[in-house]
């Protein structure tokens, strides 16, 4: 790797950690001014709720942009899914910040599950039209592989929501991290060589707003940022198994790390700490599954050890 390399991949790094930190100080720590001066502030919960969930979402969208540069053209047809998935993040961007900038009650969940459910809904259109005309029989294979994969998203993004009531900003976007950031080898062996730098653009942006959690304590990420990280995996999956190398089986772990962040809530005497610990570890011990065997592989193309023309962010 040479120092030019290096230096962008420290700079790739940092800026999606800062922007996800920027963003979440901003709305806590302007909500808690606003608060001061009326505790019944409606601007003030409303910049709360928006802060993570730009400083999230613009950091997933530049990463994405950073990485796969603008879609070369814009009907979402004749698009790859690579850059279709930029495409669904800042649909996705739009719509999670009109659920943010809700307030009532009654509101909050529909434009929530309307908003995901047209993303779903574009996920199993768009992305999957592929596999759907090259990989699966017309029929009872196409209809299961489509409608199971919708209803995964739907329970993934159920156990988002859950970690996001359960936690607060530190301990949820901690857990939330530890997925990408233990599946970066399996990522990188599946040869989707773009997805394993988005996903360490995803953690270190989760790893930014949990570090403002610590200064700023008591608050949530908010499912806005469950549904932006879905999206995600989602990508993940798609590109990495459906049109890449990764198996099966590592795909299945993947979609199956989500709901191990929620175990911790069914012992409900444990402290955050022991929660926090516990995700962090059954999370660890599944990317280390489908990890371990592409460690090698991984560290070979950083160190010279094989051949590599992967460029950090580029």
């Amino acid at each position: 790797m040479t120092q030019e390399q290096l230096r962008d991949g420290l700079l790739g790094i940092a800026a999606p950690g800062a922007i996800g930190a920027l963003g979440a100080f901003i709305g806590f720590w302007v909500s808690s001014y606003l608060t001061r001066r009326d505790e019944q502030s409606k601007l003030a919960r409303r910049v709360e709720r928006l802060g993570p969930t730009l400083g999230f979402g613009l950091a997933f969208v530049l990463v994405l942009w950073a990485i796969q540069g603008l879609p070369p053209e814009w009907n979402p047809v004749r698009m790859s899914a690579s850059h279709r998935q930029f495409l669904l993040v800042v649909l996705g961007l739009v719509l999670v910040s009109v659920e943010a900038l809700s307030l009532r009650a009654t509101k909050q969940p529909v434009f929530r599950w309307a908003g995901r459910f047209v993303l779903v809904g574009l996920v199993l259109w768009l992305q999957l039209a592929s596999a759907r005309q090259h990989q699966w029989d017309a029929g009872v294979e196409s209809i299961a592989w489509t409608a199971g994969f919708g209803f995964w998203m739907v329970l993934a993004f159920g156990a988002m929501d859950l970690l996001n009531r359960k936690a607060t900003t530190t301990p949820a976007g901690l857990s939330m991290a530890a997925i990408p950031m233990c599946s970066i080898p399996a990522i990188f062996d599946s040869g989707a060589s773009a997805q394993w730098q988005i996903a360490v653009g995803v953690g270190m942006a989760l790893i930014g707003m949990a570090f403002v959690g610590l200064m700023l304590r008591g608050r949530s990420l908010g499912s806005p940022v469950g549904t932006l990280f879905v999206l995600w995996l989602s990508g993940v999956i798609v590109v990495g198994h459906f049109y890449s190398e990764m198996p099966r089986w590592h795909a299945g772990v993947l979609a199956a790390m989500p709901f191990l962040l929620v175990l911790p809530e069914l012992k409900g005497k444990l402290s955050w700490k022991a929660k926090l610990a516990v995700r962090i570890a059954l999370v660890a011990l599944a990317g280390g599954v489908i990890s371990f065997k592409a460690v090698p592989v991984f560290v070979d193309s950083f160190t010279g050890g094989g051949a590599s023309e992967l460029d950090f962010y580029k």
